[in-house]
């Protein structure tokens, strides 16, 4: 089963950047691909750049937003330390 959702942009790239978030999370748990984790954690980071950036957030979202994204930098940062053979965090997940 395909779940197709027709969303807005905003609201699609906030589901996204959820998804990932989960999957993220599910990947630590099972401490599986940590090369896949530090992938995801670069494009979580990124999509909140992007959505801090964006014109239909409040002032206040927009902050909360470069918060979160603050603490996915250290996040990316210790997951790479933890594991050397993993590939930087500055490597890009499309």
């Amino acid at each position: 089963m395909t779940e197709e959702h027709e969303l807005p942009s905003l609201e699609a790239m906030l589901a996204g950047t959820l998804a990932l978030m989960t999957g993220y999370s599910q990947a630590l748990q099972a401490d599986l691909h940590p090369q896949q984790r530090l992938l995801m954690g670069a494009k979580i980071g990124s999509n909140l750049d992007l959505l801090a950036g964006h014109v239909g957030l409040s002032e206040s979202f927009q902050r909360i937003l470069l918060g979160l994204r603050a603490r996915w930098q250290l996040m990316s940062a210790c997951t790479e330390q933890a594991e050397p053979r993993a590939l930087p965090a500055s490597a890009r997940l499309h």
